[in-house]
């Protein structure tokens, strides 16, 4: 019963796929019918050249001839309508459900993507839509020869029935061994496409990490990998010839027992007189026919299992639906200000483990506020949450009121300017990268946006200036000059609002420095926010909230935060310009004195009821080096808790 149920829905999902393109399939089938019925009747017209003709003598033959060229002549005009408009809907189908499984990826949810492996995607929109093609390509042949199979045996029937009994005795056995074959291919072509898909699943992560490949001399791991899973793919499709080979010849052999059963009942009847010499030339050549059918029978099997496994496949992407979506009919988002609310935000990407617990924070319009925390805090997390990449799991984001829950997701998305740690390009012209966001800018907004980013100055060095192509994933171009083209992309937009998450980590310090000049300008009016990993990048910041464990302990600028919370200035000890994980700042050689009862019970030096307190059980800050060398504790001063204060 579930293999029925299966079965129709499978081809259910097919005749959806197809039924954009009826006219075409009847065209197709129409043509095939034609052409096959055709072949039915002629066994008929050589039954009448032979009894009548030939052996009676009581009729003429060039009526006959002519009725067998012309037969002929529409069964050559008939297959090449087939074969065209057949093959036509295979492509169009093809096309149809590869633009599908794509369209539908862009709008999925980022949850199904963390989920997805890449090369099983690849081998759904590429080997199992093939295999759906090959299906449809063959499908009208084998109806038209199914027509035919009817028109032949009422045709039989009326000139032998008994003949015609004989010739049927091996249909049960062609379907039981049929049924055999169909519950052996499928499981078996299933386990084909997931092993294929792994294929390309490491072929994908060689060639996008090949630097690190052979940067650790790897290659012959990376080797040994895809041939583990080349071998894995290899033993699951001679499985499946395996069975093919077991039951096909089977499906072959059986209509060649009936023929030659046919033959010998009916040369013997023939001999007897029961029946006309024509008679039995005509129940011999449609015997002839029916082996083409029969063996197409064992193809069809075969064929059609594979393409129900992709099928499946390519529906079972098609049928998943994204969690994070607009609602019907949700309003545009509107930005008249911009003030941007985290309220007792909750997530995790497992439930299991939050990120962000409690999280709550208010950013005002036009300004720019800095997160910083410890490793793991939910910085870059927050940075996902605000164009909705998730869903939250509790609390809620407000800009100016409105929850983003309710909105449309392109319009929340249209006020968001994006520019993320790992910078992606696609291997496209430098012009066509800043200009994603905005494919109508002219060429003078283009260069306006890639001078803030500070990124005009090396486009014109480069041969083709904006026209240069950056190659696979803008590998060839060095990180800093990829952050600066992702800043001028997001720059370009013009959005209300800001995420910069570390967005100049890749840059030397002298640019670092022109980048923020020009940055001032263009954030001047715009609600910013900045995921900081160094201090240089605070100094854009208006205020500075500190995360730890999910949670804002602190927000202010950074002389407030300097003089009141501990977590902060722990953050600060590093060397250079980084800023460290709390539980990295502590220098060797020094005992860090008895924790104070404040500095135990809250993350700032004095307790203040409206400010958020570092969890209980915090580390003691350990303080870092004098410059003069000492490191005795009574001899510290508060401000050498910053390694290079002269940055402020």
């Amino acid at each position: 019963m579930s293999d029925t149920t299966s079965d129709r829905g499978w081809l259910r999902q097919l005749g959806t796929a197809v039924r954009p393109h009826r006219r075409n399939v009847v065209i197709a089938l129409g043509a095939a019918a034609v052409g096959q019925v055709v072949a039915a009747l002629v066994p008929l017209i050589e039954r009448f050249v032979v009894d009548e003709v030939i052996i009676a003598g009581t009729s003429p033959i060039v009526p006959a001839v002519v009725l067998l060229v012309a037969a002929a002549a529409i069964r050559f005009a008939t297959a090449y309508v087939r074969r065209y408009w057949a093959g036509r809907v295979a492509l169009d189908v093809q096309n149809d459900l590869r633009t599908q499984v794509y369209d539908h990826l862009q709008r999925l949810d980022v949850t199904h993507h963390d989920q997805m492996a890449t090369g099983q995607l690849v081998s759904r929109a590429i080997s199992d839509v093939n295999l759906v093609q090959g299906l449809l390509a063959f499908l009208p042949l084998v109806l038209a020869n199914v027509l035919f199979l009817v028109v032949a045996l009422v045709a039989m029937f009326s000139l032998s029935p008994l003949l015609t009994l004989v010739a049927l005795a091996v249909t049960p056995l062609l379907l039981i061994t049929s049924l055999r074959l169909r519950t052996s291919v499928f499981p078996a072509s299933w386990d084909a496409q997931q092993q294929a898909g792994a294929v390309a699943g490491v072929v994908d992560q060689s060639v996008s990490g090949v630097r690190v490949v052979k940067g650790f001399g790897q290659e012959e791991r990376e080797v040994a990998r895809l041939a583990g899973a080349a071998e894995r793919l290899f033993a699951s499709r001679v499985r499946a010839v395996r069975l093919q080979s077991r039951y096909q010849p089977i499906l072959q052999t059986l209509p060649s027992l009936a023929q030659v059963a046919v033959l010998a009942l009916g040369g013997w009847l023939a001999i007897q007189g029961r029946i006309s010499l024509g008679t039995f030339l005509a129940f011999s050549s449609y015997m002839g026919q029916l082996q083409a059918p029969s063996r197409m029978l064992a193809g069809l099997v075969t064929i059609g299992q594979q393409a129900r496994a992709g099928v499946e496949r390519v529906f079972e992407l098609l049928d998943s639906t994204a969690a994070v979506r607009s609602e019907p009919g949700a309003p545009d988002l509107a930005v008249p200000a911009g003030r941007v609310t985290f309220d007792g935000v909750g997530f995790g990407y497992l439930r299991s483990e939050p990120v962000l617990d409690g999280f709550s924070l208010a950013v005002e319009p036009g300004e720019t506020m800095a997160l910083v925390g410890t490793s793991g805090s939910g910085k870059s997390t927050v940075a996902l949450l605000l164009p909705r990449f998730y869903d939250l799991q509790a609390g809620s984001i407000r800009i100016d009121g409105t929850d983003i829950s309710t909105v449309a997701l392109e319009s929340l998305r249209g006020h968001i300017g994006l520019v993320f740690e790992d910078t992606f390009l696609f291997s496209d012209s430098i012009r066509a990268n800043i200009a994603y966001g905005r494919p109508d800018a002219s060429a003078v907004e283009i260069e306006a946006a890639a001078r803030v980013a500070g990124a005009h100055e090396f486009i014109m060095d480069m041969s083709h200036g904006y026209d240069t192509e950056v190659g696979e994933r803008g590998l060839t171009l060095s990180g800093g000059q990829r952050q600066r083209v992702a800043l001028a992309r997001a720059v370009l937009t013009d959005p209300r609002l800001l995420i910069l998450d570390d967005a100049t980590s890749a840059v030397d310090s002298r640019v670092e420095a022109e980048i923020h000049a020009t940055l001032h300008r263009v954030l001047a009016g715009r609600t910013t926010l900045l995921i900081a990993h160094r201090r240089s990048t605070l100094l854009l910041a208006d205020r500075i909230a500190v995360l730890d464990a999910g949670r804002v302990v602190d927000v202010g600028s950074h002389e407030e935060l300097q003089e009141r919370c501990v977590l902060y200035r722990r953050l600060l000890t590093g060397p250079g310009d980084e800023l460290v994980d709390a539980d990295d700042a502590v220098i060797e050689g020094v005992d860090p004195p008895p924790a104070s009862t404040a500095d135990t019970r809250a993350g700032s030096d004095t307790a203040d009821p409206t400010v958020p307190s570092v969890p209980s059980g915090e580390p003691h800050v350990t303080p870092a080096a004098r410059p003069n060398g000492s490191q005795a504790w009574d001899h510290l001063d508060p401000t050498d808790l910053v390694a290079t204060p002269e940055l402020w």
